[in-house]
């Protein structure tokens, strides 16, 4: 969210929790503390705002990503199937990612298939961008490419899913400030 939206966010709220994996999961004597589902708003300091659904079980559905982006002139939707190998052969072929762009005027949507190429569906999981992940890690350690996301952005990454947690916890709104510390209202 950070990164398509070059903001920071100010304010979380959230509601999730552990309801359906994990649950019988110990780790040193402890239960797992995975959450399995989460809805959670996430308010930007230039005024965006972003929602993130969280489901890891609902492996039926047709796609496994769903990022849509609305504007003041279109909603623009990006579905992306999960990992080809687990979708059922009766089924048959697996879903194509698409991206549906819905301008406000003239109305209608304009659907695009987006084909990933056979060898990186073969190389990684989420349609290939787990190629392009290792390659580009791989280039950047290499001293050969640009470093994409960086620890700051790993920080924020952190802090807002802790900032989610407290929000479910408390059922409050949290805070963050300039440097994403949780602050007072």
């Amino acid at each position: 969210m950070r990164l398509i939206l070059r903001d920071n966010p100010v304010r979380i709220m959230a509601s999730g929790g552990q309801d359906v994996n994990h649950r019988a999961e110990v780790y040193d004597g402890q239960p797992s503390d995975i959450w399995d589902n989460a809805y959670v708003i996430v308010d930007f300091a230039g005024g965006a705002r972003a929602m993130l659904e969280l489901c890891m079980f609902a492996e039926g559905a047709r796609y496994q990503e769903e990022i849509t982006a609305v504007g003041p002139e279109a909603r623009i939707e990006c579905l992306v199937p999960g990992p080809g190998r687990f979708w059922p052969q009766h089924l048959g072929a697996p879903p194509v990612p698409q991206l549906i762009v819905s301008p406000r005027n003239p109305k209608g949507p304009h659907l695009i298939e987006v084909p990933v190429d056979a060898t990186l569906l073969e190389a990684g999981d989420h349609n290939g961008s787990t190629f392009y992940q290792h390659d580009h890690f791989a280039k950047a350690v290499r001293a050969r490419g640009m470093v994409e996301v960086g620890l700051s952005d790993g920080i924020w990454a952190v802090q807002m899913g802790l900032a989610a947690q407290q929000a479910v916890r408390t059922r409050k709104v949290v805070h963050l400030d300039a440097e994403g510390r949780f602050a007072p209202e």
